[in-house]
């Protein structure tokens, strides 16, 4: 799971990396649609890649803000610098499946102060979450660990409405139970679990920020 992983967030690298190029372009003619297609050739380049885990959601500005946004080929926005730009991308391995999302600006018009604020403190909530410890003999469930990636979102009168972690399988399903992260999930944790760790912030009509990892207990 660790090297499918490692794999998977090297694709997503040479994406951005691709994109950071391509977007100073004034006719790069790279959109949210052919974007999620070209991430996945990168990911196919890597060793024991089977196919993609999930649709890709990639969106930009506005779009961000629709949580489970699925571009269409007919109606696919243009990439740009000027926007936010959300990316959650997953692939099926032969050791692994993953789940990634990045959350990118790519250097035109600067982000603004706000936006700059609800990115830091959605990242300070996936680590609290990632970082956590806890004595092996406990019986903490995903519910336990909601809290953590809430609270600095709640510092800022900030919130997300979706949980924050679902179980993730080893080339199996991407959304694997029966543990996940969010007041619902009663199922204890052990050792080699593996789940996702994803709190975001959406501001309706104008952008989408989501930080997402698998991490294992």
């Amino acid at each position: 799971m660790r090297s499918a992983n490692i794999r998977a967030c090297a694709a997503i690298m040479k994406y951005f990396a691709f994109l950071e190029e391509k977007l100073k372009e004034k006719d790069h003619g790279i959109n949210e649609y052919n974007g999620a297609r070209k991430v996945e050739e990168y990911r196919a380049e890597g060793k024991l890649f089977l196919g993609p885990s999930f649709d890709s959601i990639s969106s930009i500005g506005a779009n961000g803000a629709v949580i489970h946004y699925k571009p269409d080929e007919e109606t696919a926005l243009p990439l740009n610098n000027d926007e936010i730009y959300l990316l959650d991308s997953g692939g099926q391995y032969m050791d692994g499946t993953t789940d990634i999302t990045r959350t990118a600006h790519f250097g035109g018009k600067c982000p603004t102060a706000f936006q700059k604020e609800a990115y830091t403190r959605v990242l300070m909530g996936t680590l609290d979450v990632a970082t956590a410890v806890w004595p092996s003999d406990s019986d903490y469930a995903g519910k336990d660990f909601d809290f953590l990636a809430r609270r600095h979102l709640y510092e800022g009168g900030l919130d997300f409405k979706h949980g924050t972690g679902h179980g993730v399988g080893s080339t199996l399903c991407v959304h694997e139970g029966p543990i996940g992260i969010a007041r619902s999930y009663n199922t204890k944790f052990e050792e080699g679990m593996c789940v996702s760790d994803e709190p975001g912030y959406y501001e309706d009509g104008q952008f989408g920020i989501r930080i997402e990892n698998v991490i294992m207990v």
